[in-house]
């Protein structure tokens, strides 16, 4: 049964739910969630919201999987429009040196979004 701890899990074959979350990010690479040895984080949403208003913004959204800076878009220039909402429900995992980033683009450098992201953490250490 999921519990909703907002700390990792600390007994053997836990499986918790959990969020992590971003209020402002900017056009700077931002890490949303770490991958951890021993733990599969199943992503079930991440729900991104435009706060700066402008027409043109953009934002990337990528796993950087090997530790070594190798980036996976999942989404590349996703437009989102002015203070409008996106919400991305394809299911995937994380695993121990897994990064999730998110990093905005726009041609007047204000990008500026909220993002939450919520999961499952499966501790099988």
């Amino acid at each position: 049964m999921p519990n909703p701890s907002t700390v990792n899990a600390t007994a053997s074959g836990k499986e918790v739910i959990r969020r992590s979350y971003f209020d402002g990010v900017g056009e700077t690479e931002e890490t949303i969630l770490l991958g951890v040895a021993n733990h599969i984080m199943t992503i079930i949403s991440i729900i991104i919201c435009d706060r700066s208003g402008q027409a043109d913004n953009q934002f990337d959204l990528y796993v950087d999987f090997d530790a070594g800076g190798t980036d996976v878009y999942l989404l590349k220039n996703q437009s989102i429009g002015a203070n409008n909402t996106f919400v991305f429900t394809d299911r995937f995992a994380l695993t121990a040196t897994d990064k999730l980033h998110i990093v905005g683009v726009s041609s007047a450098g204000t990008a500026q979004y909220d993002v939450w992201c919520t999961y499952i953490d499966q501790d099988w250490s």
